[in-house]
């Protein structure tokens, strides 16, 4: 739905105004990225410049393009290797003039070349690092929805509804410093000014703002005084407002599914897998939304994996599939548990489908793949493939080395294999530890 404009501030009346039609464009397209991503954590923030958020960016004094990349790849969880950039320039730029592909101005664009991202950055904006990076995030909204195959070219409301899925996806802050630019350059030859106003309106950004507050309990949030001056006024009547106008997105037991599934990640990550089972059996029983139900029968899976029960892994990946039949990571974890169980061309079967979402992490899928092929005999391919994993990696893949070294160890090269296997115990993988403990002990 098209934006239809808002209700100018009555000078004589303080209170929050916003058409009724904007009221429900918001509250409609937020209900459906809750469908697709699920409800905001509790404990969420709005991210803000700074090194907390952009470690890359400020650990050196030059702006490089490459580190803001890099850090925002982490924050919108995309993989690196899926993004390409190149900066443009040609007598335009020079004067701060927009640059202009397939007779389009723009100041970074992004093309999909061959299932990946490219990002195309005029020369000049390096000259302005902070809307460098604001660029640079609202093409990232544009990655991160196409890469979950979300159709949001609406044609009238596109650039509005990037604005929306920016504060959904906690960069709202940033973004509302970009609703406005106003500034000028003189380089001792030639002045250039420059004039940017946003189609956003204050009113329908400072309702948004509200509204993911509310969807996580946040009155009055610590990021309020990041805001611009006149929008930090509206954000704090557009809470009050409502809180007399209550919506019906704010779900109670959706919040405590969130924050019950933050904490069974954490018990994950301690090896405390009876205590992340029982919270994940709590989500369940909470939980209306698809999406966390299919990420819950995911994650129930993958404790079984750890715990090397293979029939019952397989089976709460199943049930993850039934809801979301795309779903890379269930589809590769199924691949992964039906590998181990002897049913190697159905395992190899769904790391195929895996590898076909593109929402999987390929180096988990070619680890697998190089299970499958080290089951079926076939050393070379497996080794290959145990390559093309360690070299896809973008944050640590669990087993990956206790595999490897398993492996290594098989084929004769045990003191390689031993220090892969002590790669992995440091690690905290309790599968390296136990079988260190007992090559040692038979050693000894």
């Amino acid at each position: 739905m098209k934006l239809f404009g808002f209700l100018k501030k009555n000078k004589e009346n303080d209170t929050f105004r916003i058409s009724e039609l904007d009221k429900l464009w918001i509250e409609d397209n937020f209900r459906w990225l809750i469908k697709v991503f699920g409800y905001p954590y509790y404990e969420n923030e709005q991210i803000l410049l700074s090194e907390n958020y952009f470690p890359n960016s400020f650990s050196v004094s030059k702006v490089l393009i490459e580190n803001i990349i890099k850090d925002l790849c982490f924050l919108f969880q995309i993989q690196e290797d899926k993004l390409s950039f190149e900066v443009v320039k040609d007598i335009r730029d020079s004067y701060h003039t927009p640059y202009e592909i397939e007779g389009k101005p723009f100041e970074t664009t992004v093309r999909i070349e061959e299932g990946n991202y490219k990002i195309y950055i005029a020369n000049s904006l390096q000259n302005n690092p902070k809307r460098l990076i604001y660029s640079l995030v609202y093409d990232f909204i544009k990655i991160k929805l196409t890469d979950n195959k979300l159709e949001y070219d609406t044609a009238d409301d596109t650039d509005l509804f990037i604005y929306l899925a920016g504060i959904y996806f906690g960069f709202g802050v940033l973004l509302s410093h970009s609703l406005k630019d106003i500034g000028s350059v003189n380089d001792g030859y030639w002045v250039t000014k420059w004039n940017y106003i946003s189609e956003m309106p204050t009113e329908v950004m400072a309702f948004a703002l509200a509204t993911y507050s509310n969807l996580i309990e946040q009155d009055a949030p610590k990021w309020i005084d990041q805001l611009p001056s006149d929008l930090k006024s509206q954000f704090r009547k557009a809470i009050k407002y409502l809180k007399d106008n209550p919506n019906d997105l704010y779900d109670k037991r959706e919040l405590q599914s969130n924050e019950l599934f933050k904490a069974a990640s954490e018990r994950y990550l301690e090896n405390d897998f009876e205590e992340a089972i029982t919270l994940l059996q709590n989500v369940l029983f909470l939980t209306k939304n698809d999406v966390m139900k299919a990420e819950v029968y995911n994650n129930l899976g993958y404790i079984a994996i750890r715990l090397k029960n293979y029939e019952q892994a397989s089976s709460y990946f199943k049930s993850s599939l039934r809801i979301i039949p795309n779903y890379g990571y269930a589809n590769d974890n199924l691949g992964y548990a039906l590998i181990q169980l002897g049913q190697l061309d159905e395992g190899r079967s769904f790391l195929e489908k895996a590898l076909q979402t593109e929402n999987n992490d390929p180096a988990y899928t070619y680890r697998n793949f190089a299970l499958y092929h080290q089951a079926k005999g076939e050393m070379k391919k497996a080794e290959e493939y145990f390559r093309k994993s360690f070299e896809s990696i973008t944050q640590s893949v669990d087993l990956l080395e206790y595999h490897y070294a398993e492996f290594l160890i098989m084929n004769g090269d045990k003191e390689k294999g031993l220090e892969f296997l002590k790669l992995a115990a440091q690690k905290g993988e309790h599968e390296a530890i136990e079988k260190l403990n007992k090559i040692e002990k038979n050693e000894g």
